[in-house]
């Protein structure tokens, strides 16, 4: 994907080319999302510096909504996809449009995901799905707060597992972040080493998998569907991960969850619904 850099002024971006970065640089710029981007156009937008805002102009239809903590995929009604990174960073505005002077409603990404259909907000880890079939206009809200008991807020002790031979690790009774890295194409990071977690807590503890050198986070299906990816979970082994091995090696690489089972949706991909997975490009990684 090439990359189109901006300069430090307070630019007004309307992001229309199809395998293109925007990058803004300094300055508080404003990125205007519409109809005029073409049918299965695939961008990215990445700006750390400045008060930066995402436009959502007036009768834009988001078929799709991915969200995580720190990142957001919207998918329009044409097929196009538009991903942000560091989503978390930006104002969104709904039906405003700088190049016509239209004035919209202002949200923080909280908000924004919540209106979006996400009520509980951004997810503390993993993905969620928004509302399906969206139309962008003046009725855009926010729902109200519930009392919902907060489950977020699990201070996790970050485990990297960086192996150089087949080795078990075993959990502790503190919440942990297991963090293991793999490439965007199936290889694992580790090498072809079969890494056994024992004693993982479907409650307390995560599984983050660190896509190296990926542009965006991925769901649990999104991530078995890569060529060089299987998943399998059954009550002999608990749930196993497959990695493609280096073109130096015959073996591929495994990590197990020993223990957790689960039962995929019918489509035989993974599917995690009763432990947490967190499947993050390594420049989202907080």
């Amino acid at each position: 994907m090439a990359t189109l850099n901006f300069n430090s002024g307070k630019n007004i971006i309307i992001p229309t080319e199809d395998d293109m970065t925007y990058r803004g640089l300094g300055g508080d710029d404003v990125y205007i999302i519409s109809q005029a981007i073409e049918s299965n156009t695939k961008i990215q937008i990445i700006d750390t510096e400045g008060s930066n805002t995402i436009q959502l102009i007036d009768g834009l239809t988001i078929a799709n909504s991915l969200f995580t903590k720190n990142a957001t995929r919207l998918t329009l009604s044409n097929g196009s996809e538009i991903t942000i990174n560091g989503a978390d960073k930006f104002t969104y505005e709904t039906s405003g449009n700088s190049t016509t002077g239209d004035i919209g409603q202002k949200w923080t990404y909280s908000d924004f995901v919540k209106g979006m259909g996400v009520t509980e907000g951004p997810p503390a880890s993993g993905s969620k799905n928004g509302t399906v079939n969206l139309l962008i206009n003046d009725n855009f809200e926010v729902p109200e707060e519930t009392n919902n008991d907060d489950t977020s807020s699990i201070e996790y002790t970050i485990v990297n597992i960086d192996v150089s031979s087949d080795t078990t690790i075993t959990a502790t009774s503190s919440p942990e972040d297991f963090r293991y890295e793999v490439g965007t194409d199936g290889v694992s990071a580790e090498g072809s080493y079969e890494v056994i977690i024992d004693g993982f807590d479907k409650s307390n503890d995560k599984l983050t998998l660190v896509l190296v050198g990926g542009d965006s986070n991925l769901t649990t299906q999104e991530f078995d569907s890569i060529e060089n990816i299987e998943v399998s979970s059954n009550p002999f082994n608990g749930t196993q991960i497959f990695f493609a091995s280096p073109a130096s090696t015959d073996d591929s690489g495994t990590l197990t969850l020993s223990g957790i089972e689960e039962t995929f949706t019918d489509t035989g991909l993974w599917t995690a619904t009763t432990y947490t997975v967190e499947i993050i490009a390594d420049i989202n990684l907080v």
